[in-house]
């Protein structure tokens, strides 16, 4: 028998899901009745801690788990992304649009009568009238978030200034 020593060695608290930590997942959105397959992402980063980022159930499951972690969350409309505003759909002619507008998919913002800027999307074009949602695409919708930790940073002093994740490019630093 040799004379050698074994340490075991706690993993920094640094390398969990916290507050002010931004973080990076693989996501499968699932509609929640039927298991289709909505959107999947290898890229999804935002910054953890009530930014705004991610629904708070999605937060709450997310918290403390590490790199290579993975869970599913499951979401009522109320809990993620809201119930569908019939208020936040109309049909306008075309002609009052820009022409970059006029394609399904099309993303510009507009003023609701209160003043409030949403975003909205055009889904349908159709003799001259062009349909625009407000509404978040998963509105009114129960939705299963299948997710996987890629990676996690601390956030910088600019992204907790500004209550969001920026986009790094390859080859930046972390921590």
């Amino acid at each position: 028998m040799t004379d050698q020593t074994l340490h075991f060695v706690r993993k920094p608290q640094y390398t969990r899901i916290a507050k002010d930590k931004v973080v990076t997942l693989k996501s499968a959105v699932l509609d929640a009745d039927t298991d289709e397959l909505i959107e999947y992402r290898t890229d999804l980063t935002y910054l953890h801690g009530g930014y705004g980022g991610a629904p708070a159930k999605v937060e709450q499951a997310l918290e403390g788990l590490e790199v290579d972690s993975r869970c599913e969350v499951s979401l009522t409309p109320d809990e993620g992304f809201g119930p569908h505003d019939p208020q936040l759909v109309m049909t306008l002619p075309a002609s009052e649009l820009p022409e970059q507008a006029q394609l399904v998919g099309a993303l510009l913002e507009g003023q609701t009568e209160d003043g409030k800027v949403v975003k909205f999307r055009a889904i349908n074009f159709e003799d001259g009238m062009i349909t625009l949602d407000g509404n978040h695409a998963l509105a009114g919708r129960a939705v299963k978030f299948v997710l996987e930790v890629i990676a996690i940073r601390a956030a910088s002093a600019e992204e907790l200034a500004a209550g969001y994740a920026f986009k790094r490019t390859p080859g930046t630093a972390t921590n």
